[in-house]
């Protein structure tokens, strides 16, 4: 989604959080769905979170040889000892 999409949502008994359903859809948000909440300078981010499922179905971002994943694994490893 690009854009901006603003709502008023309410806090419940119990502090859970309610947006409307049209935030909701428009990220993605149902039942069971896991988030991710950042609070930075008094707000909170909520990110939807991927499924390993969702994750795999994605475009990769960059392609690789699986000699130039093995020299990079590598190099981390070596850095972090």
């Amino acid at each position: 989604m690009s854009g901006e999409l603003r709502a008023i949502g309410k806090v419940g008994k119990r502090g859970e959080l309610y947006p409307p359903k049209k935030i909701r859809d428009a990220v993605g948000l149902a039942p069971g769905r896991k988030v991710s909440y950042i609070v930075k300078d008094n707000k909170i981010e909520v990110i939807p979170l991927k499924s390993f499922k969702e994750a795999l179905e994605e475009k990769p971002l960059v392609r690789i040889s699986i000699e130039e994943f093995e020299k990079l694994t590598k190099e981390v490893l070596g850095e972090l000892q």
